[in-house]
Formats: structure tokens, sequence, C-alpha cells
């Protein structure tokens, strides 16, 4: 199965799950238990879903002799693609617990952006529902029985109005839904993924500062430069820098310098190159990956405030829009028929 084909595949299991189970494997490594017993131990503590299933199965791979990063490459599409990278770098160098503990915060910190998403989501959502009902109700079982409604719908009918406002909150519910709760809003693995209005600036910071951190990681275990960045390129979860961790990675093969490379690939941003350019010179080159990494997550935290202030007060101001559109439908021509009737009896 290629990395592309298992980048376009939503991820099945949360990023909260995936945290809790890559913590407690590493405390079973560290404790210098054997991976096939670590992973039946863990199956006890899973709830029935597909992570347990997963889990199941590469227990049964791993005492068959099946390496840890090839039991994670058959899963991709429960594992994102950098945990692989990560597992390997593990057991190459020797410290899989401290890798598993770097998999555990990534995964906890994607957890965390989703549920505080989720939660700015869950008033409006939940008053959406409110006014859906409601207006589910007016529509089919009051309107029909009220004397000013046309039988004939045309396009000046206000039932029709109600009508559609009904459906647009639908297709909003819908959208909510989807993006809230159905996927882990920072999942995005397309071209354009980084594209999309207020996902994408969310996405392009995740991505960085996953990719800063994955090639600190292998710098720091001594990892030659073009092979760290090809491996940090095949864990990345988006098709686009995975593209620019290749190309990155032939540059070093020719020779070029990790500050040049990011100069000319302008992955990260000119005002953090000078940490890298300032630290590569004495050595420590993972630590200023370590910074980078470390600026796009407060960059990613900051956005997600912002997502999160905005989202209650715009979600009401398209519902109070919805609103008025029934009471628009409803209301009017009542007003108007009664200002007829008040002027044939000559009030």
């Amino acid at each position: 199965m290629s990395l592309v084909t298992s980048r376009e595949r939503t991820l099945e299991t949360s990023s909260d799950e995936l945290a809790l189970f890559h913590r407690t494997l590493a405390d079973l490594c560290r404790a210098e238990i054997p991976l096939p017993k670590a992973f039946r131990l863990l199956q006890g503590d899973l709830r029935h879903g597909k992570l347990r299933t997963a889990v199941k199965e590469m227990t049964a791979e791993v005492e068959g002799g099946v390496p840890l990063g090839e039991a994670y490459a058959k899963r991709m599409g429960r594992f994102p693609p950098l945990y692989r990278a990560l597992v390997e770098i593990g057991i190459v160098s020797g410290d899989l617990p401290s890798i598993l503990e770097e998999i555990s915060r990534h995964a906890a910190q994607r957890a965390s952006v989703a549920a505080r998403i989720r939660k700015a989501l869950a008033y409006p959502l939940i008053a959406a529902g409110f006014v859906l009902g409601i207006g589910a109700f007016l529509v089919v079982y009051v309107a029909p029985t009220l004397w000013y409604f046309p039988q004939a719908i045309d396009l000046g009918s206000p039932l029709l109005y109600a009508q559609a406002a009904l459906g647009v909150l639908v297709a909003l519910l819908l959208a909510a839904v989807v993006f809230g709760w159905a996927r882990t809003p920072l999942d995005g693995a397309g071209a354009r993924a980084f594209s999309l209005p207020v996902l994408g600036r969310l996405r392009l910071y995740a991505a960085k500062s996953s990719f800063a951190a994955a090639l600190a990681l292998l710098l720091r275990r001594d990892v030659p430069l073009p092979a760290a960045l090809a491996m940090a390129a095949e864990g990345a979860e988006n098709r686009r820098l995975a593209l620019r961790g290749r190309t990155m990675a032939e540059q070093a093969r020719a020779g070029l310098g990790l500050t040049e490379i990011l100069r000319e690939d302008r992955t990260f941003a000119p005002t953090l190159l000078w940490l890298v350019e300032a630290m590569e010179g004495s050595g420590d080159t993972a630590q200023a990956l370590d910074d980078v990494s470390a600026i796009y997550r407060q960059r990613l935290e900051r956005a997600v405030d912002r997502v999160t202030t905005l989202v209650t007060p715009v979600a009401e101001l398209l519902i109070g829009a919805v609103v008025f559109v029934f009471a628009y439908s409803f209301m009017v021509p009542l007003i108007e028929d009664a200002v007829g009737l008040f002027q044939l009896t000559g009030g």
C-alpha cells in the first residue's frame, strides 16, 4: 500500500484514544515488558472499537515476528503515516519508549484541538437543532392550516421562504457535524488541505510543527540529513508537504545544508530561519527545529483560540437570520391581511 493512498484515508481512530494507547505502551516498554505481552495487556484496557481490533491484529503479527514498524504500516488508515516513521526511528535508535511518548504528545495535541472546536460548536448546534425542530413543525403542521397561506406555492410564497431557510439550516448543521465531529479538524492530506477557509491555517501550522519535530528527532539520533529529510517526508500528513520533503532530501544529497534548503524551499517562515541558521553552525540543529516546532504549536493554539471565539457569534448570527426569515414568512402575510381588513371596515 502506497503512502499517498494511505494519506487519503480518513483516520478511523480518535486522537485521544491514540494518545492514551501510546502513552501506556511507552510505560510498558520502559518497564522492559516484551512487545507481544504489552499489546496483550493493552487489549484489556481498550474499549471495543477499531483501535482494539487493530491492536489485537498487531499482537498476533508481532508474536509471529513481524517488525513493529511494518505492523503500523499495514494500518495506515488507523495510524497517521508520521507514527509509523517515528516508531521506526525509535526501533533503530533503541529508544522506543521516548518515541512512543512523543507520539502520545502529538496525538494529545490533536485531541485537544478537536475537543476545543467541538466544544465551540456544541452550543450553536443545540440552538440550531432547536430552531430546526420548531421550524419543521411550523412548516409541516402549522402553515398548511393558516388561511392566509396560498395553496399553490410560487416564487413569492412566504412558505417557500420558510422551506428554503429550513434547507439552509439543515445544510449548515450537516457541514458542522462533518467538520466538527465526523473527523478531526486537523486531518487533511489533499493538495488543497491548506487552502480551506479557517481549517487550512490550522492544518498548515499542525503539519509544519509535526514535520519540524520529526526532523529534530531524527537529527538528534544522528540520522544523516538526506535520510532524515526523506523519513520526515515519508511521515508527513499532507501530500504537498511530503513532496517538499522529498525535494529537500534530494537537495541534501546534492550537498546543500539545511539552512540553504529551507531558505530555498520556504517551508518555514523566513523569520524562523534565523533559529536554524544560528544553531546549525554550533551543531545544535535539532534544538533549533524543536524551537521552530514549538513556535508553530503556539501559532496553532492562537489560531484555535480565534476560531473558537468566532464560531459562537457567527453561528448565532446565522441562526438569527433563519429565525428572522421564519418570522417574516409567517407574520408579514398576517399583518398585511389585518391591515387590509382594517381598511375595509373603515377603521
